[in-house]
C-alpha cells in the first residue's frame, strides 16, 4: 500500500500541475476538448479466485488519454464524439497489462413533432477471470443504432428504430454473437408530464457456434415526471424466446426494464435501475435469465466535494444447466473539484459472487478494489 500511495501522489502532482489550455473551436458550433485520467488502484484478487494459491493481489497504474468533440450547439442536429485509449500496467503481473480503445458517437435531431437519434460505439474489454497463469477474457463490442419518435396528435406519438450489436471474443473458449433489434412503442399522454406506453420489441441473435434466438418483448409502461421529485421510465411485460440449433433453449417469462431518479433535496438524489430479461451466455451461447437491481445515491456536500454510493445485485440463471449465480457489488466514492478543468477521485468497492455450480475452477470469489485518480478536461 505504501507503493500505491507514493505512485498516486506523483500522478496527482502531475495532474494538478497541468496549466489550462484553451479548447479548439471548429467553426461556430463545434468544440474539441482534450481529456485524460491518471490513476492507480489496489486489487486484492486480480484473478477472481475462490481461495488458495490462485488468489493474488496487485497494484495497477492506469492512464487514459482521449478527445471529446461537441457539435451542433446552435443547430437542430447536436451530438458528441469521443475517443480514448486506456493503458493499464500491473506492477507485479505484467502479463495482465492491457491497452484498450473506446469510441463513442451520439447525435440527435429534434423538431416540435419529431425526434431522431443515432449512435455508434466500439469498446475493447479485458475482463479479469480466474487463472493461475495470468490471463483476461478479451472481447470487442461494436454497436450502431437509429431510433426516432413522431407525434401524430397532441397526445399520441409512436417510436421505432433499428439497433445492431456485435460481440467478438479474441480469447479462445468464449462465444460471441450478433444481435439485431427493432423496437416499436406507442405513447399516450395522460398528463402534460406523463405518458403511458404499449409496445413490442423484436430481437434476433446469432451466436458464433451456430445457435440462434428470436426474442419478443410485449410490454406496457410509463415515462415522464411522475411527481415533482420522481421521474424516469419503466416497462413491464412478457418475453418469449425461441431458440434453434443444438443446445439452444426456448423459454419465456415476465420481464421488466426501468430507470428512475428521485430528487430528495437540492443536494441529494437517488437512482434505481431494474432489469429482467434473456441474453446469450459467453460459455457456449446458451440462454441466461438475468435479473438486476442497482441503487445509487449522490450528495453534493459543497461546491467542491461530491460523495456517492452504489449497490448492485444480479441473479444469473443458466437455463437448462442447473446453475444460478448471485452477484453483489457495492462501492463508495468521493470527488473533489480542483478547478473547472481538474478533479480528484477516490473510491472503494467490494464485490462477491456466489454460485451453486459444482465446477472447477469455482466461479465463487470476493474482490476488493481501492482506486485513486485525477481527471482533466481542457
Amino acid at each position: 500500500m505504501n507503493t500505491l500511495l507514493r505512485n498516486f501522489i506523483v500522478l496527482g502532482c502531475l495532474g494538478g500541475s497541468v496549466s489550462a489550455a484553451p479548447f479548439l473551436a471548429i467553426g461556430d458550433n463545434a468544440e474539441l476538448f482534450l481529456t485524460g485520467t491518471a490513476g492507480i488502484s489496489y486489487n486484492d484478487n486480480i484473478f477472481l479466485a475462490d481461495s488458495g494459491p490462485g488468489k493474488e493481489s496487485d497494484e495497477i497504474v492506469n492512464f487514459t488519454p482521449g478527445i471529446n468533440l461537441e457539435f451542433g450547439k446552435e443547430s437542430l442536429v447536436k451530438g458528441t464524439l469521443s475517443l480514448s485509449e486506456s493503458l493499464s500496467t500491473y506492477l507485479d503481473h505484467s502479463e495482465m497489462n492491457s491497452q484498450l480503445t473506446t469510441f463513442d458517437f451520439k447525435a440527435a435531431y429534434s423538431t416540435e413533432k419529431s425526434s431522431l437519434s443515432a449512435d455508434a460505439s466500439y469498446t475493447q474489454y479485458g475482463q479479469n477471470v480466474f487463472s493461475t497463469n495470468g490471463s483476461t477474457v478479451s472481447h470487442n463490442v461494436a454497436s450502431v443504432g437509429l431510433n426516432g419518435e413522431h407525434s401524430i396528435s397532441p397526445k399520441t406519438s409512436f417510436g421505432t428504430g433499428v439497433n445492431f450489436t456485435r460481440t467478438e471474443y479474441t480469447s479462445s473458449g468464449s462465444t460471441g454473437d450478433k444481435n439485431f433489434g427493432v423496437p416499436f412503442n406507442v405513447f399516450y399522454a395522460i398528463t402534460p408530464k406523463v405518458d403511458l406506453s404499449g409496445g413490442l420489441s423484436y430481437n434476433r441473435s446469432e451466436t458464433d457456434n451456430g445457435l440462434s434466438y428470436d426474442d419478443y418483448y410485449y410490454n406496457v409502461g410509463a415515462r415522464g415526471e411522475f411527481t415533482p421529485k420522481l421521474s424516469g421510465n419503466l416497462t413491464v411485460g412478457f418475453s418469449d424466446r425461441n431458440g434453434s440449433g443444438a443446445g439452444a433453449q426456448s423459454t419465456s417469462g415476465v420481464s421488466f426494464h426501468s430507470g428512475l431518479s428521485y430528487a430528495y433535496s437540492e443536494k441529494t438524489s437517488f437512482t434505481l435501475n431494474a432489469d429482467k430479461g434473456f441474453s446469450n451466455s459467453s460459455t457456449g451461447g446458451t440462454t441466461q435469465k438475468n435479473t438486476a437491481f442497482t441503487l445509487g445515491a449522490t450528495n453534493d456536500l459543497t461546491t467542491k466535494w461530491k460523495v456517492y454510493a452504489n449497490l448492485a445485485y444480479r441473479i444469473i440463471e443458466y437455463v437448462g444447466a442447473g446453475r444460478t449465480d448471485n452477484y453483489v457489488q457495492g462501492s463508495v466514492g468521493a470527488s473533489y473539484v480542483i478547478n473547472s478543468n481538474v478533479s480528484l477521485n477516490g473510491s472503494v468497492s467490494h464485490s462477491e459472487n456466489a454460485s451453486d455450480a459444482a465446477i472447477v475452477p469455482s466461479p465463487e470469489f470476493t474482490n476488493n478494489i481501492v482506486s485513486l485518480s485525477v481527471s482533466a478536461r481542457y
